[in-house]
């Protein structure tokens, strides 16, 4: 049986559920918290969603799991560090059983994710990265900006998680354009930040990783005022330019080392193709999208996903 931890409004998880069906493969679906989890002489064991105890699955009867989002048993909800501890030995613990199955994704590996430690990676790699900062005050910003004339920087999201899901909405940071004039509404002091070089592109790649397989796609956002900063900042009036393409065998090659080195099987890449004709790196999501740059691209991703599974 295939274990699933996703959360409800995952519509790429709904498309690979549907190839499942039709290879006759088992799932179960977790959906935000993997949590009614009990341990007894018999095993572990875990209850799914709206079902009671005589339900519930134990881990021997799970062959494969996909780790796509949600969580292992939440957060501790007691500060006591001692239980922190604990709660969180726990956690490891159930993700180690599942990894020890035929598995993709990892929820639990906050530094496989850790966008600066990725960025030095890929760097160390032989990747070009954008010139990077982390800063926490606004004379930093203001020096940063008055002795760069002439170059713009942008100030984006340290975690890989920019949407976030309310019950009745949800919200996107986006990618922002640094300009001094907005220096005024900042405090002295603020949360270490990270601040980019912007790069002047040609246009952007999604790149989705599999195995060390890739499919991409370039979106050709930098001729609208509306997305060329962020493509997710969608023109629905005039929408941006999709193609499907193949990024450079030595970029391919260079990815999969910086996938290897991230232990990562399956990630969503974005990157630039800038008008000094080099290819940026820009950030590796383990749980990023890839519907869009499958319908566009008519890449059978899903069916790939679901025969991987």
């Amino acid at each position: 049986m295939l274990l699933i931890l996703s959360n409800q409004n995952d519509f790429t998880t709904n498309l690979v559920q549907d190839w499942l069906c039709h290879y006759g493969k088992s799932s179960v679906r977790v959906n935000n918290n993997l949590k009614n989890i009990s341990f007894g002489l018999d095993g572990v064991k875990f209850t799914p969603e709206n079902q009671d105890d005589s339900h519930a699955i134990n881990m021997e009867q799970v062959s494969s799991c996909w780790f796509r989002k949600g969580q292992i048993l939440g957060t501790n909800p007691d500060n006591d560090p001692i239980t922190s501890n604990e709660h969180g030995v726990t956690k490891g613990y159930i993700s180690h059983l599942l990894k020890e199955k035929k598995s993709i994704g990892d929820l639990v590996n906050d530094n496989t994710v850790n966008k600066l430690i990725v960025l030095e990676k890929a760097k160390i790699i032989g990747l070009h990265i954008p010139k990077t900062y982390i800063v926490q005050t606004k004379n930093d910003i203001k020096d940063l900006l008055e002795t760069n004339n002439g170059k713009e920087f942008i100030v984006k999201m340290k975690t890989d998680t920019s949407m976030f899901q309310f019950d009745d909405c949800a919200a996107i940071i986006y990618t922002n354009v640094l300009k001094i004039d907005d220096l005024g509404e900042l405090p002295e002091i603020f949360a270490p930040t990270l601040i980019q070089e912007k790069i002047n592109k040609f246009f952007e790649i999604r790149t989705f990783y599999l195995d060390g397989n890739t499919w991409s796609m370039a979106i050709f956002s930098q001729q609208d005022d509306q997305t060329k900063d962020d493509y997710r900042r969608y023109n629905n009036q005039k929408p941006n330019r999709n193609t499907p393409f193949k990024i450079p065998v030595y970029l391919e090659q260079a990815l999969c080392k910086l996938m290897d080195a991230l232990n990562l099987r399956t990630g969503s890449i974005d990157w630039i193709l800038a008008e000094d004709n080099n290819y940026y790196f820009l950030e590796v999501n383990p749980t990023g999208q890839f519907s869009n740059l499958s319908m566009t691209c008519n890449y059978p991703l899903e069916k790939i996903m679901a025969e991987k599974l």
